[in-house]
């Protein structure tokens, strides 16, 4: 019995890692300038690669994964990525556009592990978190153009990055940052305007 869920398992990998490099090589091939990380992870519904928007010259550094789910069993609001042209991610971004559309404007630079989610879970005592449908009354990432996130930071859903704008690293940003400022902090405030 052990060496038939040995064998299971390696199989369950084996499949998982094709479809990986299968969903990889379809964004690489509909994206010619993208400059991406063979470790990068993009996981989107097979038959919606348009989930996943990626402007000229864009690059996304190791171990990031990039998830665009535009239909959800936890609600009704559609998902998508759009990186526009110049963005830059860095070595361990997690973005999970799912339930909501996370945008990075043109020229803008995410740091290293930073995390960014579209959507969360309705919080309810006794309802498992984790099954729960999405809290859709704050939905979405923008992040506008020329903008700077620092290393390991939190954007959570309904969050809005103007324009030319930095986020220190560390920092979790929830709310509206208006354009040119420098933000910081948990939860960021403002540090003082460029």
């Amino acid at each position: 019995m052990i060496l038939v869920d040995d064998v299971r398992a390696v199989f369950v990998d084996l499949r998982k890692r094709l479809v990986n490099y299968i969903l990889s090589h379809r964004i690489r091939a509909k994206h010619r300038t993208l400059n991406a990380d063979p470790t990068v992870i993009w996981n989107y519904p097979y038959a919606r690669p348009d989930a996943i928007e990626i402007g000229r010259d864009v690059t996304v550094m190791a171990y990031c994964e990039m998830l665009a789910f535009t239909d959800s069993p936890f609600g009704t609001t559609e998902g998508r990525l759009v990186l526009e042209d110049g963005v830059v991610i860095a070595t361990g971004v997690n973005i999970r556009a799912a339930g909501g559309v996370v945008s990075v404007g043109r020229g803008s630079g995410i740091g290293q592990y930073t995390v960014i989610v579209a959507v969360n879970h309705k919080v309810e005592l006794g309802v498992p978190v984790i099954n729960s449908p999405w809290d859709e009354r704050r939905t979405g990432v923008t992040i506008g153009a020329n903008v700077w996130v620092g290393a390991n930071c939190v954007l959570v859903a309904g969050c809005r990055i103007g324009d030319n704008a930095v986020i220190a690293a560390g920092s979790v940003v929830r709310g509206e940052v208006p354009p040119g400022e420098i933000w910081g902090g948990v939860p960021a405030k403002l540090i003082r305007r460029l």
